[in-house]
């Protein structure tokens, strides 16, 4: 089974969706809907229940016959990527999201000239 890009609690943004009102909205994912069928996907797709963790934001939903505007609704994992913690945050702060920030790039000077 592919690995998926989100969890219950994470803030994420949503990515590569069909319709261009959605890209960039930032979600809660509040829980796992399972396999569900999406668009003309050829496939059903694994599903998040999330809502909008912006004051203004929408999610815009296209069915059939109309659009429709809600604040909380299901959104495919493959559209959603979570969101990390800002650098110079503990990781504690942030419950919802478990990934390392780490910046390998960056090389502590004091503990390198003590090696020399």
């Amino acid at each position: 089974m592919t690995k998926l890009n989100c969890s219950v609690g994470d803030l994420a943004i949503t990515v590569s969706c069909k319709l261009p009102e959605n890209l960039g909205n930032i979600v809660r994912i509040k829980s796992a809907i399972g396999m569900q069928e999406w668009g003309d996907a050829e496939n059903p797709m694994f599903s998040w229940e999330v809502e909008i963790a912006t004051k203004h934001g929408w999610l815009n939903y296209q069915y059939e016959d109309h659009f429709e505007k809600a604040k909380s609704g299901p959104a495919p994992d493959k559209y959603l990527r979570r969101i990390t913690p800002p650098k110079g945050y503990l990781m504690e702060e942030f419950a919802d999201s478990e990934q390392m920030q780490m910046c390998f790039h960056e090389l502590d000077l004091t503990e390198a000239e003590s090696n020399v």
